[in-house]
């Protein structure tokens, strides 16, 4: 038996499921993984888990930030797949990543590529917190199975319209650069948070991010060199781009 069919077969007697929950073999153990509650999970089935996770990442085309100019840069393509030091994962306050099986968020694509070890850790992380993760703060796990050395997770706001609102999303971005420059990490790329089922009217979220990372760079920074902001689409990456040239 390959590996992915052993990690089926084993999400799905562990989480007690006789159906299938996708209809690729891909798409089964990504969907398994991402209801899964890593509680006591084998190391047996982490070592299997990795082989398939770096087998699909072979098949991809890895961007790697080292070709992106020193300074603030933008980029259309999938998060999942830079070469960077970090990555920053949009959350929600429970902070386990999102367990609809294939969601097309970024906060479920990160999970299921980077593999079971980060909900473990961040199920460690918030036991030890007792309670929800606040807007706008960062948590810190490894990338495992990324390209990205690790992969630092944020809740940013539900748009309400609010003073806070802008608040809350500045110190997503702040906090995060903070956290990579303290760990001497040199490149970082964002999604653009909060901006998909949060709500955040992409306008004024890009110009929140845009010009938190410009006075970061100008003012603070110690050891950051590359900030990319990665974009899905094209429309947003089209915002991003008139906001950055209005930035320079």
């Amino acid at each position: 038996m390959n590996e992915i069919d052993w990690c089926i077969n084993y999400l799905k007697e562990y989480n007690h499921i006789i159906y299938n929950l996708g209809d690729t073999k891909e798409n089964q153990f990504r969907s398994l993984m991402n209801i899964t509650m890593p509680y006591d999970l084998s190391d047996e089935y982490y070592e299997k888990e990795e082989k398939v996770l770096k087998s699909i990442l072979s098949r991809k085309t890895i961007i790697d930030i080292i070709d992106f100019d020193n300074g603030i840069s933008i980029a259309k393509g999938d998060i999942t797949l830079f070469k960077v030091d970090v990555i920053v994962n949009a959350c929600n306050s429970k902070l386990l990543g999102c367990f609809q099986p294939l969601h097309k968020c970024v906060d479920n694509a990160i999970h299921s590529f980077a593999g079971l070890k980060v909900r473990r850790d961040l199920m460690e992380i918030m036991d030890n917190q007792g309670h929800d993760e606040a807007n706008g703060l960062c948590k810190v796990t490894k990338g495992y199975n990324l390209p990205s050395k690790y992969i630092f997770h944020t809740v940013g706001p539900i748009y309400n319209n609010l003073k806070q609102d802008a608040i809350d999303l500045r110190n997503c971005y702040y906090n995060s650069l903070k956290m990579a420059d303290d760990m001497k990490l040199e490149s970082i790329a964002f999604p653009s948070i909060s901006t998909g089922i949060f709500g955040y009217p992409i306008e004024k979220a890009s110009e929140i991010a845009i010009n938190t990372a410009k006075e970061y760079l100008e003012k603070e920074n110690k050891n950051l060199k590359r900030i990319v902001f990665v974009l899905f689409s094209e429309g947003d990456y089209s915002v991003y781009e008139r906001r950055i040239n209005k930035a320079y």
